[in-house]
């Protein structure tokens, strides 16, 4: 009898548990929600469509555009959401965004997404690194409300996907 107690304590102990980060309201309908959120933002940013994008954020939020230097050391530039949707941004080079793996946070009207990416213009890759978005559900609607992202030109060969189906937004 005490060997098989110890038995079912010891296999309760070894069950799985969820994640701290999926226990509080992390729902996955909403992970779904936001991820479309995030593949539509992205298809905008390729189609250098800045009224969508604006339309997509909040004007209020930052970004943090995190570059990484020559001698190891990264630079941070800071500029407000709205400065990547101002009108004379425009241009007529062609832009795509793509990213894979994404963690996905949620609490709440809150969400964050962090995501490996590559970058490319007018078909060239120019970089990859590391996105993070965070989200805030505003009168029932996931906006961008936050963003930075790390500027990785020699880090490709290690971020990049073994797997091409996983890549995000489908085009």
């Amino acid at each position: 009898m005490i060997r098989a107690m110890c038995m079912a304590l010891a296999l309760a102990a070894c069950a799985p548990t969820e994640s701290p980060h999926a226990a509080a309201g992390h729902e996955p309908a909403e992970e779904a929600a936001i991820l479309a959120v995030m593949d539509a933002f992205m298809h905008e940013i390729s189609a250098n469509d800045l009224a969508a994008m604006g339309a997509r954020q909040t004007a209020e939020g930052m970004t943090y555009r995190i570059r990484a230097r020559e001698d190891g050391g990264w630079d941070v530039v800071a500029r407000p959401n709205s400065y990547w949707v101002a009108p004379e941004r425009a241009d007529d080079r062609t832009y795509r965004e793509r990213y894979w793996s994404p963690t996905v946070l949620i609490r709440g009207g809150m969400a964050l997404v962090w995501a490996p990416y590559e970058f490319q213009i007018n078909g060239q890759t120019t970089h990859c690194g590391v996105d993070v978005f965070s989200f805030a559900q505003i009168d029932g609607v996931w906006k961008v409300s936050n963003s930075m992202w790390t500027v990785e030109p020699n880090a490709c060969t290690e971020l990049r996907p073994r797997d091409p189906n996983t890549i995000r937004p489908r085009d």
